[in-house]
């Protein structure tokens, strides 16, 4: 099987598998409050996704380069379904726990794709192979919350559930038949701890760092979006949703028709400092817009550099990890976005509390030290500071 035909497989599964996550956000949070889950439980719940996605998903990555990728994505892919399938089920909120766990058991398949993705990638265009696999995302994101508002407005959580894991499980199956088996590539190096890639490879600690500080930025954003614009411009859900739905398709746009472009003419150093200070200027403009369309303007800034920062990012972090370690990078660098998520929302919420503008400024000043600190050479066999 050619690599366009690997790659349109891997494409498909994690737009199906992500198509059929995204069906469940808008459901979760409203279902747990109908059960009279109180704010904390409905959080706890919510975050113990992130928290098991945190500790398994480097387990996932190096279990892959150790068997092959294929059987890791296959399995992972069928327990999300799984997850998507119990959820269906949930009548009260034990249900709906176990439904998460399950979910961040098996959510290392995305991690493991990308591995895959830049195995298949000659070394002069994983930035674009990254965007593409980025944009799988993004489409199931954008696809994913609508469909599932709907079911859920017709069949409530039922129908979204068998829906949803009908959909993964599909993933599961083209992953199943689509991808070959390959045998793995001999480890000169084994590894001695989740985070030992980290202290062996020279340089990537530096760029692992900025990496989990673009996912910090985002949480923090997220966490507190919809109560900025709420108390600043006395907007609501309907805002909120055009502005992440605007964000998402712009994010595909760059991700599939100019990264291209990026990739021929800047070096993934300067593309990454570049989109962390777009980043950190749409920040810095989001607590003070005085309309929605200054929302726009802001949410152009950060969508434009967080679009090209996360392809980039994997881009840079798989340039400098031996190819036999692809699967374990791409597990720490799914844990480390997962701890973002963790972190990222609580600390928000506090600072926001004692001012509106305190996170914002707080994530731009984050997201400017880390363009400052890109290393500028990202030759694998160069010595570069750890």
């Amino acid at each position: 099987m050619n690599k366009v035909r690997i790659e349109s497989a891997l494409l498909a599964l994690v737009f199906l598998d992500l198509l059929g996550f995204g069906m469940l956000i808008p459901d979760v949070q409203i279902r747990l409050d109908s059960m009279n889950v109180p704010g904390w439980a409905i959080g706890a719940i919510l975050s113990s996704m992130f928290v098991v996605q945190t500790l398994v998903s480097p387990l996932w990555g190096r279990f892959s380069d150790r068997i092959g990728r294929k059987p890791v994505i296959v399995v992972c892919t069928l327990l999300s379904a799984g997850a998507m399938l119990l959820y269906a089920f949930a009548r009260d909120p034990a249900l709906v726990l176990g439904s998460r766990i399950l979910a961040g058991l098996g959510a290392a398949n995305v991690a493991v794709a990308q591995a895959y993705v830049s195995d298949l990638a000659a070394s002069g265009s994983k930035l674009t192979a990254m965007g593409r696999i980025g944009a799988a995302i993004s489409a199931g994101l954008i696809a994913g919350p609508a469909l599932g508002g709907v079911l859920a407005h017709i069949g409530q959580n039922f129908l979204l559930g068998i829906v949803a894991g009908s959909f993964s499980a599909t993933g599961a199956l083209v992953a199943w038949l689509l991808l070959p088996t390959v045998q793995p590539v001999k480890q000169e190096v084994k590894p001695k701890g989740n985070w030992d890639l980290l202290k062996t490879v020279p340089g990537l600690a530096r760029v692992f760092l900025v990496v989990a500080v673009g996912w910090f930025s985002l949480a923090t954003l997220e966490g507190t979006f919809g109560r900025l614009i709420k108390a600043r411009l006395g907007l609501g859900q309907l805002e909120f949703g055009l502005i992440f739905a605007y964000e998402s398709l712009l994010a595909l746009v760059i991700q599939v028709a100019l990264l291209k472009f990026v990739e021929k003419r800047w070096s993934a150093s300067v593309a990454l400092k570049a989109s962390y200070v777009l980043m950190g200027v749409g920040l810095a403009l989001f607590p003070f817009a005085p309309t929605l369309a200054m929302l726009f303007v802001a949410s152009t800034a950060y969508a434009t550099g967080s679009s090209v920062a996360s392809p980039t990012a994997n881009t840079l972090c798989s340039t400098l990890t031996p190819e036999s370690r692809q699967g374990e990078l791409f597990g720490l660098l799914q844990s480390a976005r997962s701890f973002g998520f963790l972190v990222g929302p609580v600390l928000g919420g506090r600072l926001f509390d004692a001012s509106h503008a305190s996170p914002y400024l707080l994530a731009t000043a984050v997201c400017l030290l880390a363009a400052l600190v890109v290393p500028m050479r990202t030759d694998p066999h160069a010595e570069v500071p750890a």
